[in-house]
């Protein structure tokens, strides 16, 4: 949910840099044309990279990079004198990489997931995300670095869910 207040701009270059760097996915928050799709796309490699480690260390990093990047998100939004700004992708990067997460079977069998089951899953996260399911909607209205967050960690969580529930009734998708 996008509210406006006074902006209070980041005047340390050095925080500026590492504030604004994080909040926009390494600037992909920047691009002109749906910026959350380009931050989606930088939470594949994460979702992949989570796949390698064992589930509960691979929920562990999740957490932690919920909780470490608030107060980064808050920062940013204060600078730009908009909570929820466009330009702030990192919740989508954390959302998708959750969303990934069920595909973990096919790297216990060995293999690496399929390419189809990657972009299903970037393509359900997108939707979601966009339609904010409950209880989605709920943190989205929440003027908060934690609602920025929560709202495409419950994206997530829904997109991990349909993606399990594809390869369960389909297994050779």
């Amino acid at each position: 949910m996008k509210i406006d207040f006074k902006a209070t701009p980041i005047t340390n270059p050095m925080q500026k840099f590492f504030t604004l760097g994080i909040s926009t996915g390494f600037g992909l928050g920047y691009v002109p044309v749906a910026p959350g799709t380009a931050g989606s796309l930088l939470g594949i490699p994460l979702g992949l990279a989570l796949l390698y480690v064992p589930g509960w260390q691979a929920l562990l990093i999740c957490a932690a990079i919920f909780a470490i990047v608030q107060p980064f998100v808050k920062r940013s939004c204060e600078h730009w004198g908009e909570m929820d700004a466009s330009k702030v992708v990192i919740d989508e990067v954390l959302g998708q990489a959750i969303g990934m997460l069920t595909l973990r079977h096919f790297v216990r069998m060995g293999e690496f997931p399929p390419a189809g089951l990657i972009i299903m899953s970037f393509i359900f996260f997108r939707i979601l995300d966009i339609v904010k399911p409950f209880p989605a909607k709920t943190f989205d209205r929440q003027p908060t670095a934690f609602g920025v967050l929560a709202d495409d960690v419950v994206s997530g969580l829904y997109t991990a869910l349909v993606t399990y529930g594809l390869i369960k009734l389909w297994p050779n998708l």
